[in-house]
This record gives C-alpha cells, sequence and structure tokens, in this order.
C-alpha cells in the first residue's frame, strides 16, 4: 500500500507499479484456474489442460515424432507442465499452474525459461546466441542498399540493451533479459511522468492533495491498473 507520511517519491511509484505489473499477471492466471480445473479438486492434470486448450489429450513419449510444427510444440508445454509441478503429486495446485503459465514470474523456472530460449534460437547449439541467431530468418536483400529500419533497431538492441559483454553473443544471464523483459524501465518513465504531470509545488514527490487533486489521471494510470487495484481488496492486504 502506498503511505503518505513524506510524499511518494519517484522510486516507491515505481516499485508500487512493478508489484502492479506482477500481481495482475499472477491473478489473471489464478482466475482461470477453475477453468481447467473440470473436476473441481483443486488440481489441474495434464488432462484437464489438454481438454480446455485442445478439446482432446494429446499424449506422446519422447520419441513420438508428431505431425506438425504446431503439435511439435506441444511438447514443450508438457516439458514446461512438468518442470512447473513441484511435489509428488503429478498434477498442477493453483501456485504451480501460475508458475507453468507465467514461468518468467516463478524463480525456480529460471533456468527452464532459459533452456526453452536455447532450444529455439541457439541454432548451432554452442550455448549461445549470436546476433544471426537473434536475427532469426532474416536475410538482407541483395539489392538492398541498406537493412531496414526494424533490423537496425534490432541490431542496437542486441548491442546496447543486451550484449552487457560485448562478445558478440548472448550468454544464458543476458538471454534472459531478452526473452523476460524487466518491468523496471517501464514503471520508472510511468512513475516519472506521473510525478511531473502531478507534483504541483515541485518538490519531486506525490503528497496525497496532489493526487487528489489529479485523480482521473492517477486512477487511469498503470500505478492502479487502471484502476483495477481500488477494487481489489487482496491486493491492499498483501501490500500491508
Amino acid at each position: 500500500m502506498i503511505l503518505f507520511f513524506n510524499g511518494i517519491f519517484t522510486d516507491e511509484l515505481s516499485s508500487w507499479i512493478q508489484q502492479s505489473f506482477k500481481h495482475y499477471v499472477t491473478q489473471e492466471a489464478k482466475q482461470h484456474f477453475s477453468d481447467y480445473d473440470k473436476d473441481g479438486d483443486g488440481l489441474v492434470s495434464w488432462k484437464e489442460y489438454n481438454i480446455q486448450m485442445y478439446d482432446r489429450v494429446i499424449d506422446f513419449d519422447e520419441n513420438t515424432v508428431l505431425e506438425d510444427q504446431e503439435e511439435e510444440s506441444f511438447r514443450q508445454e508438457k516439458k514446461r507442465f512438468e518442470k512447473a509441478n513441484r511435489d509428488d503429486v503429478p498434477d498442477l495446485n493453483v501456485d504451480e499452474f501460475v508458475a507453468f503459465e507465467h514461468p518468467e514470474e516463478a524463480e525456480y523456472m529460471t533456468d527452464f525459461v532459459i533452456q526453452e530460449a536455447l532450444e529455439e534460437h541457439d541454432k548451432d547449439g554452442d550455448g549461445f546466441v549470436s546476433l544471426e541467431e537473434f536475427l532469426g530468418d532474416y536475410r538482407r536483400d541483395p539489392t538492398a542498399r541498406e537493412d531496414p529500419e526494424w533490423i537496425l533497431v534490432e541490431k542496437d538492441r542486441f548491442v546496447n540493451d543486451y550484449d552487457k559483454d560485448n562478445d558478440g553473443r548472448l550468454n544464458p544471464q543476458e538471454l534472459l533479459s531478452w526473452i523476460v523483459p524487466n518491468n523496471q524501465g517501464i514503471a520508472q518513465e510511468e512513475a516519472l511522468h506521473l510525478i511531473e504531470e502531478m507534483d504541483l509545488n515541485d518538490d519531486k514527490k506525490l503528497s496525497e492533495a496532489e493526487i487528489l487533486k489529479n485523480q482521473d489521471l492517477f486512477l487511469n494510470s498503470e500505478a492502479t491498473d487502471y484502476g483495477r487495484q481500488l477494487h481489489d481488496e487482496h491486493f491492499y492486504h498483501e501490500e500491508l
């Protein structure tokens, strides 16, 4: 919960917005849990997941060759389902289901997220993702004088945002920063924007009075998840 003892500073507001991002991603998965839990036992089985998603059970052993690329992706889903399971029960409880739906939000799924990304992008199997692998199937048009704008943007992101050690390739940790974008930058920008727009006395923080005076702007911002937090008592109790 945001407290107003000395006003809200940028870092505090940014932290609140980041918590809002994570909270609503996990809450959405929890709300969908009952759709998958067909028998209402508080667990989602692989069979229940398949029926909800595909109206049939897709099962196969490790050596089964599936019919097409879409079906082959089911194999990866099953691996993720099994990795999300942390206990001796073969089905997923609600927290495990959240980790299955959003592995980027569960610390114990980090290795799986990295491995999944390597399997998709590391074409030469060296454990890294090169610039060429990062760009995927792109090949420059031989008649073009230069790369299109979107390729220039992607190359810049590779060099300046992800390849921290400047070795021309992404190691597993650098790969993680690409696959799982950090919401910190987005939250910081939103916090700065709100304070810039609402800070009437220019003291670089927001008072309760300033928020009340600009409540429409505040209520329609990511700080309150566009107003949804105000109706979510569970979120407030978590933050107390």
